[in-house]
């Protein structure tokens, strides 16, 4: 096996699995130093959720990116700020969801795009907690117009699952749910 390089071996393919190992190169534009990590290993890493408790977020390929952002609880309008979208981060995936709600939260939580020129596009199912506004519907989709929509606000959550895919460098997809008493809102600012 000496002096094989890596693009001239087998490779696994579909028989892979959690417990084979990878070669990676720890800190490669420091000190570089060659270890190993199962796949496993490596998966339970990219994957753990990260918690946001009681504050305004900037989301993060780095950190964010193809993970659940656990929303905790808010005691004023937060605002999640999303990453404006590059050619080589088209299907970079953000997802947040509310955790310790135990019923309508008092404020909002606010979803922004950094630049003010990157838009909002898909839609959101709403399940409405109070029908009064809704004309006794207790679902709604709610969407964007696609054409200058960067803020999203979600009104008193009671509960919200959304996923934010970037899909252009202009445009991010929204999907999901948000349970609240107050529709959720698509806007160019925050209403």
């Amino acid at each position: 096996m000496a002096d094989l390089k890596i693009t001239a071996m087998t490779s696994m393919a579909a028989t892979t699995i959690r417990t084979d190992l990878l070669h990676v190169i720890d800190d490669p534009t420091g000190t570089p130093i060659n270890k190993k990590v199962t796949i496993g290993e490596m998966q339970d890493a990219l994957n753990a959720p990260v918690a946001n408790g009681d504050a305004a977020l900037t989301l993060t390929a780095a950190t964010h990116g193809g993970r659940i952002v656990m929303q905790g609880n808010v005691s004023a309008d937060r605002i999640i700020t999303l990453p404006v979208p590059t050619a080589s981060t088209l299907g970079l995936t953000f997802r947040v969801v509310a955790t310790g709600l135990t019923a309508a939260d008092g404020h909002d939580v606010q979803f922004q795009i950094a630049d003010g020129a990157t838009f909002f596009q898909g839609g959101l199912t709403f399940h409405d907690t109070v029908t009064s506004d809704t004309n006794g519907q207790k679902n709604l989709g709610v969407f964007p117009t696609s054409t200058e929509d960067d803020f999203l606000n979600v009104h008193l959550p009671v509960d919200y699952d959304l996923t934010f895919v970037a899909v252009s460098t202009t445009r991010y997809l929204a999907t999901g749910h948000v349970t609240s008493a107050a529709i959720p809102t698509f806007h160019t600012a925050a209403d």
